[in-house]
């Protein structure tokens, strides 16, 4: 089995994937932390030498490379499965989660601090639009998560394991 979980940027997808990973017995891939691996620099560095175009071509390598694996869980950046192309990649072959979390709970999981790791959200009404841009994308998981701003990832995680097992 694979599940990949997606949602915006600071919902909790590598949090939630290592802990959901462990309590699964499935190894856990963090698709960002391939990419800045195999490409030597990290994400920043990448959208600032050599653009998103680069990126989301390495992303879909990455992404295509988990594939190859079973009992996985993959944590995606929060712009992976917005492209058509690597939804397609993933079809059938594995199970999308969205991690739903409201725009207020990211802004205050993030901070002022994360804002300046994270290339696209420098500008708050930017990542705001681009928010609002890719809920169509998130719509179309397997299953939706709600997290609200006091949720742990421990239960986040326990939630989503109930689903696996209900459905394994």
């Amino acid at each position: 089995m694979r599940i990949y979980l997606t949602g915006f940027m600071g919902a909790g997808k590598t949090t939630v994937g290592s802990i959901l990973a462990e309590r699964l017995g499935f190894d856990f891939v963090d698709l960002d932390a391939e990419i800045e691996r195999s490409a030597g620099s990290s994400v920043r560095e990448l959208f600032a030498g050599r653009g998103e175009a680069a990126f989301r071509v390495l992303e879909h390598h990455a992404l295509a490379a988990t594939l190859q694996r079973d009992d996985v869980v993959v944590a995606t950046g929060g712009g992976t499965l917005t492209f058509a192309a690597n939804r397609e990649l993933i079809g059938s072959r594995g199970w999308i989660v969205w991690l739903n979390a409201s725009f207020d709970t990211i802004r205050g999981r993030i901070g002022s601090l994360g804002k300046g790791d994270r290339p696209l959200f420098r500008d708050e009404q930017q990542a705001w639009e681009l928010y609002q841009a890719r809920l169509p994308a998130y719509r179309g998981a397997d299953a939706t998560v709600d997290i609200g701003a006091g949720d742990q990832p421990q239960e986040v995680a326990r939630r989503i394991e109930l689903m696996v097992r209900s459905t394994a």
